[in-house]
Order: structure tokens, then C-alpha cells, then sequence
């Protein structure tokens, strides 16, 4: 199907109009309590401890539990809403009534969704990293930890991508998309991640190829060891498998919403 350049303008308000209503919702301020909880905990400890490992394992050890946290909240909590706020709000409506493709209206959204939660909690990180590169204590200079909340930022991105199509795809087929959102990365993602289970499941995991991903830096090879077992994929092949996972699970997302009549 020939795309119609015509519509691109009505396109970029859909994206603009979701990004408003995105941080203008009640989700926003669980996700600023959360990132203002993580800044919090980063003064306290920048003027507390003063160990040097304990120093310099805090900024990896945060961005792996309580930023891993907060970007699973912001994929379930965001990307659900991308769909089911519409239904809800009787916005799918109006949008039916439009000349713009289903696809690219899902597509549009997930941009949105996509740019807001990056900024979002990239923004985040950074002034966390600002706030604890300036210890004594922590090895290598600003300028190193600054890029590696990039590099963290990066990783973040990712697992806000894959978990954001996987709540796509929920909110197009089930009512209560958030809870089975939950579920699933708190849940099953949760359980493959432990030692005991075989590396052969440990592949049916998203959170699997996110942390083969994940910088390195600092973390305790034993940590890291538990959590993708003896026989890790390489990072090119978790790239691609990230990649791959994305693009069937808004294929399918996108099939739903196209063919699926809801009531309003």
C-alpha cells in the first residue's frame, strides 16, 4: 500500500497529542516518585558512605534493580496505554473516523511513547550519575561515568522498546493489559533470571538478551554468572534477538488492532 505523505502531518499531531497526554497522567507522577526515590537514595549515599567499592559498585547496582524497576513500570504503565486509553477514552472513535491507517496510528503512538520514557528516565540517570561521579571515592573521571549513563541510557532504551511492543500487544488483545504486564515481567521474567533454572529457558526470556546487554562495569562476575547462566548468547546475536522480538510483537499488536472490532 502506497503511503500517503499527505497524512504525515496529521501523524506528527497524533504523536505530539500522545506525548501530552503521557505526561499529564497519573502514571507520570508513580514514575517521578520513582525516579525522585532513585535521586533521593543517590545524595544520601554521595555524602554518607565512603567506602571506595561500595562507591564504586552503587551507579551499576542501581541501574540494574531499581532502574531495571522503573523500566519495566514505564513500558507496562505507557505502552498499555497506548491502545486501552484510547478505548477507554473513546478516542478510537474519532481516529476510526480519519483517513490514517491503524498501523501507523499504533506506530505514531509508540513513537511517542518510545521518546517521552527514554528522555524520561535517561534524564534521570544522568543527574543521579551527576550526583555521585563527583565523590572522592569513585574511580575514573566524570567524563567516564557521564558516558557510561549513556551507555546505561542505551541499555534502557532497549528494554523500554521490546517490554513497550509486549504491552502493546497485550492492550490490543486482553482487557486488563496492565496486569498481565505485571505478570509477566515480574513473574516470569523474574523467575528465569534465577540460578537454577536451565539455560535452554533462560532463552524464552526478553530479560535474558537485555542483560547480556547490560554494561559490565563493576558488577560481580558471580552476579552476572547467575543471571544468564554457562552459555550466554554474544552481544551481537541479543542485539538482533531484541530486534526481532520487537518487530513480531507490534506485527502482531498491529494485525490485532486492525481486525479486532471494540466496543466502545
Amino acid at each position: 500500500m502506497a503511503v500517503n505523505f499527505n497524512s504525515f502531518p496529521a501523524y506528527f499531531a497524533l504523536f505530539k497529542v500522545t506525548c501530552r497526554q503521557m505526561f499529564r497522567s497519573r502514571r507520570t507522577v508513580l514514575i517521578l516518585l520513582g525516579c525522585l526515590l532513585a535521586l533521593v537514595i543517590a545524595l544520601v549515599f554521595r555524602f554518607m558512605v565512603r567506602g571506595a567499592g561500595s562507591v564504586n559498585l552503587f551507579i551499576p547496582q542501581m541501574t540494574m534493580s531499581l532502574y531495571g524497576l522503573l523500566t519495566n513500570l514505564c513500558a507496562i504503565f505507557y505502552g498499555t496505554a497506548i491502545i486501552s486509553d484510547e478505548i477507554e477514552g473513546k478516542g478510537l472513535t474519532y481516529l476510526q473516523m480519519r483517513p490514517l491507517r491503524k498501523s501507523v496510528i499504533v506506530l505514531s503512538k509508540f513513537t511517542a511513547y518510545l521518546t517521552g520514557t527514554v528522555v524520561l528516565v535517561a534524564a534521570s540517570h544522568l543527574i543521579l550519575t551527576g550526583i555521585v561521579a563527583t565523590h572522592p571515592k569513585l574511580e575514573n573521571g566524570v567524563l567516564f561515568h557521564l558516558g557510561m549513563s549513556l551507555r546505561y541510557a542505551a541499555s534502557m532504551a532497549l528494554g523500554l522498546l521490546v517490554y513497550g511492543a509486549l504491552a502493546v500487544l497485550l492492550a490490543a488483545k486482553f482487557k486488563h493489559p496492565v496486569l498481565w504486564g505485571l505478570l509477566f515481567v515480574m513473574g516470569w521474567e523474574s523467575i528465569t533470571t534465577s540460578p537454577f533454572i536451565a539455560p535452554g529457558i533462560k532463552l524464552l526470556s526478553i530479560s535474558h538478551y537485555l542483560i547480556v546487554l547490560f554494561p559490565r562495569y563493576k558488577l560481580p562476575r558471580n552476579m552476572v554468572d547467575d543471571l544468564l547462566g554457562n552459555a550466554p548468547p554474544s552481544a551481537f546475536v541479543a542485539f538482533v534477538a531484541v530486534c526481532l522480538i520487537t518487530a513480531g510483537l507490534l506485527w502482531l499488536a498491529i494485525r490485532i488492532f486492525r481486525e479486532r472490532e471494540y466496543l466502545m
